[in-house]
């Protein structure tokens, strides 16, 4: 397998939120049995889990590496940053598609050098897109550097595969979806695992052709929040620091409709409140 280039974006360039809302997320290492097990439960990129984050766990692992993956995709730079990451790591790398491998996820995917979907779990691909401004001869600009990233993705798909560079690319232009047996069947994955309950979910309606076992549900099912995704919604939507967020949380925690006491520089009160306006968006 070849690391992919196609150069990066700007200096200072904005990241913006592909998937407005999701439950379960997560992002965390631990060794196991003399090697190390990454859950990559999450969006990628700046709102999720980025280059730079995955690269320092990626340091510290020992051994082996079992990336189990769940996620919508995200952020087409920082997914191939952890693909050529993923490529170059001394050990073995072992792919667990859990759930849903979609978009720049699915790419990341192709860096195991076993790739097992598990049978209820689904895998995606699609050409690359943005949100662009400017005239003609900007969008021509833009149009072109989509067209680099789809052909260099293209060839990564194709060269992991049994599938053609002309039919990966019809697959790209039509956002395809597999099931685990499809998948396996064209070269995406070299086994079927047995069923895996998913443990994170994702608004996916950015997608044109979602399957609608995996449209998202608004009715009163659905998970509450954890703690996690309203930690992220201070630190990530507000701004807040982690210590900060974290104040506000254990002062919902403990506190019920007392009056509130403030500590140090930070008025509990209004901070509180505010934990409480954030946490109501976040019922789905």
């Amino acid at each position: 397998m070849d690391r992919i280039d196609v150069g990066a974006p700007l200096a200072g360039e904005r990241r913006d939120r592909f998937f407005a809302r999701a439950v379960g997320t997560k992002f965390e290492a631990k060794v196991e049995n003399g090697g190390t097990v990454i859950d990559l439960y999450d969006e990628i990129g700046y709102w999720g889990t980025d280059a730079r984050g995955f690269r320092a766990r990626l340091k510290d692992a020992t051994g082996d590496i079992t990336l189990r993956i769940n996620s919508p995709g995200g952020d087409v730079f920082d997914g191939i940053a952890i693909y050529n990451d993923l490529l170059a790591y001394d050990g073995k790398v072992k792919v667990e598609v859990v759930g849903l491998a979609a978009s720049i996820a699915s790419i990341i995917a192709m860096a195991g050098d076993e790739i097992t979907i598990a049978d209820n779990a689904m895998f995606m691909i699609h050409n690359a897109w943005t949100i662009g401004v400017g005239n003609r001869h900007d969008m021509a600009d833009v149009a072109a550097v989509l067209t680099k990233i789809d052909d260099a993705l293209a060839r990564t798909y194709a060269a992991r595969t049994t599938t053609g560079i002309r039919s990966i690319k019809q697959m790209m232009d039509d956002e395809t979806w597999l099931s685990a047996k499809e998948a396996k069947e064209a070269g995406f994955a070299t086994s079927v695992g047995s069923a895996a309950e998913a443990k994170a979910r994702f608004d996916l309606s950015v997608f044109s052709a979602v399957p609608d076992s995996l449209k998202w549900r608004d009715d009163a099912t659905e998970d509450a929040p954890t703690k996690r995704d309203l930690e992220r919604a201070l630190t990530q939507d507000a701004g807040w620091s982690r210590s900060k967020a974290r104040a506000a949380m254990r002062v919902i925690e403990n506190t019920k409709d007392e009056p509130l006491q403030d500590a140090g520089e930070v008025d509990l009160t209004s901070l509180a409140e505010a934990v409480r306006a954030v946490s109501a968006t976040l019922k789905y």
